[in-house]
C-alpha cells in the first residue's frame, strides 16, 4: 500500500488562497532523503529549487528495501506538498531476473527494473485526481510510470546518457560477465532511451555534450539543467592536510563505483611510491568483495561504508581520487570536493561533462601509472593543491551553484505548462 502523506503542506498550499501554485509531481526509483547518492541529491536539490520558486512539489518515489526514517520523512513533508512514499521490494536475485528477461525479449532493462503494475495503477490514480501542471520524471527507469496520455506535459530528466553508460560499461568491463551483458543491451537500451526522449515535452540534460546527443530526438526541447553544488552549504577549508589520505566517496551498490574501487586498489595503489598513503572508501551498499579486497590491498584501505557526514573526511583527506571507468552525467562528488578546496584527481571519463581543465580545476590521468604518479606529486606539492582548491572553488561558485541552476530548471518546466 502506497504511503500517501500531505502533513506539513509546503508554502505553496498555505498560500493557495492568494494565487494558486503551478502544480508538478516529481517521478523518483528511491526517496530523496537521506541524501546518500548523486541521484538523491540531484532529486533533492531540483525539489528544492522548484518549491523555491512558488512551485507545489509532489513527490512519488519508490523506497526498494527500506523503511523510510521518520524524521527524513518529516523534512520530505516540510518541502513537498505531498509526499507518496511507495513500498517496492527489489532483491539483488529479482533485478538480475528483470535484466534477463529484458534480455530475452529484445527490451531495455530499465523498461522493468523498477516497474510495478499496481503501484502503477494507484499512481494514474492520484495523477487523475490532482491534475498536475507538469511532471518530472527522473531517469528513464520512472518513464513506464507516466501515463501515456501525459508524455506531452512530461519533463525527463536525464541523469546521463544511458547509451554511453552501457557502451563504457560493455567495453571497460570486457570479457567480464556484466560487460557481456551491457554489450548485449546497448541496442535495445539506445532504442529505448530515443523513443522515451522523443516522447515527451521536454528532457533535461546535465551537460552540453549529452543536450546535443538528446536535440537529436527532441529538437528544440532540451534544456541544460547541469548537476551542482550549494556552495553556502559547503565551505572552503583552511588548511591542506598533511598526512597522505585519499578519499573515494560514492555509492558503492553502484556497478561504476565498484569498479572504479576495485580498479584503484588492482591496478594503482600497487603503484604508489608513497608508502604512508592510505585510502578511505565513503559510500553506502559497499559488498563483500569490495570489503575483502579492500583488505588485502597494497595500502591500507579503510571502507567506511555510508556514513552521516561527508564533511569530516573531506576535512582530513589530502585530495579526492575518482578513478571511474564508465557512467555517464555530471559527478556530484567531484562538485563537493571544488566546492570544499579539496584537490581532485579523475579520469576522463570521471569529469566527463563538466568541462574542467588539466591542471587548473583538477587532474586527470587515464594509465595506472600516470593516475599513481599524480597521487604521489599531490601528496607533496602543496603549491599545487592550493591553486587546484582555489580554482576549484571559484568555478563552483561561477558554474555550478543550485540557485543558477534552478533558475533553469524553472524555465523548461514553465515551458512545458505553457507559461511566461
Amino acid at each position: 500500500m502506497a504511503s500517501f502523506s500531505s502533513r506539513g503542506a509546503s508554502r505553496a498550499r498555505a498560500l493557495a488562497d492568494v494565487a494558486q501554485p503551478r502544480k508538478v509531481l516529481v517521478l523518483a526509483h528511491e526517496p530523496s532523503l537521506p541524501a546518500i547518492s548523486g541521484t538523491r541529491v540531484r532529486t533533492l536539490n531540483l525539489i528544492l529549487q522548484l518549491a523555491r520558486r512558488g512551485w507545489a512539489v509532489s513527490l512519488f518515489a519508490l523506497a526498494p528495501g527500506e523503511q523510510p526514517d521518520d524524521a527524513e520523512g518529516r523534512k520530505l513533508e516540510q518541502i513537498c506538498d505531498q509526499v507518496v512514499l511507495e513500498p517496492f521490494a527489489s532483491s539483488r536475485a529479482a533485478r538480475y531476473l528483470r535484466v534477463g528477461l529484458a534480455r530475452a525479449r529484445g527490451r531495455a532493462f530499465q523498461e522493468r527494473y523498477f516497474f510495478s503494475g499496481p503501484a502503477a495503477r494507484r499512481l494514474e490514480q492520484w495523477i487523475d485526481r490532482e491534475r498536475f501542471d507538469a511532471i518530472l520524471a527522473s531517469q528513464l527507469y520512472m518513464y513506464p510510470y507516466v501515463p501515456g496520455r501525459l508524455r506531452r506535459r512530461t519533463a525527463l530528466d536525464c541523469h546521463n546518457v544511458e547509451r554511453h553508460r552501457v557502451e563504457t560499461m560493455a567495453s571497460s568491463l570486457s570479457p567480464r560477465p556484466r560487460g557481456i551483458a551491457a554489450r548485449l543491451q546497448v541496442g535495445a537500451v539506445t532504442r529505448w532511451e530515443r523513443d522515451a526522449v522523443g516522447s515527451v515535452a521536454g528532457v533535461l540534460a546535465v551537460s552540453e555534450p549529452e543536450r546535443e546527443y538528446f536535440e537529436r530526438f527532441a529538437p528544440g526541447r532540451v534544456s541544460l539543467v547541469p548537476n551542482g553544488v550549494d556552495c553556502a552549504t559547503y565551505a572552503m577549508r583552511r588548511a591542506l592536510p598533511a598526512e597522505p589520505r585519499l578519499l573515494f566517496v560514492g555509492s558503492m551498490d553502484y556497478s561504476a563505483n565498484a569498479d572504479a574501487v576495485q580498479f584503484m586498489i588492482r591496478e594503482i595503489l600497487p603503484q604508489v611510491r608513497n608508502r604512508d598513503a592510505q585510502l578511505t572508501v565513503v559510500g553506502g551498499g559497499p559488498s563483500r568483495a569490495i570489503r575483502a579486497e579492500a583488505g588485502a590491498a597494497a595500502l591500507p584501505t579503510e571502507v567506511a561504508g555510508r556514513v552521516p557526514s561527508t564533511e569530516p573526511y573531506f576535512a582530513r583527506s589530502r585530495l579526492q581520487a575518482v578513478p571511474l571507468r564508465f557512467g555517464g552525467g555530471t559527478r556530484l562528488k567531484i562538485l563537493e570536493s571544488l566546492a570544499r578546496g579539496v584537490p581532485v584527481l579523475s579520469t576522463a571519463v570521471g569529469c566527463e561533462g563538466l568541462g574542467l581543465t588539466h591542471e587548473h580545476d583538477v587532474v586527470i590521468a587515464d594509465d595506472p601509472r600516470r593516475f599513481a604518479e599524480w597521487i604521489d606529486r599531490l601528496l607533496t606539492d602543496d603549491e599545487l593543491c592550493a591553486s587546484l582548491a582555489r580554482n576549484g572553488r571559484r568555478t563552483a561558485e561561477q558554474r555550478f551553484d543550485w540557485s543558477a541552476i534552478g533558475d533553469r530548471l524553472d524555465e523548461a518546466l514553465l515551458a512545458i505548462t505553457g507559461s511566461p
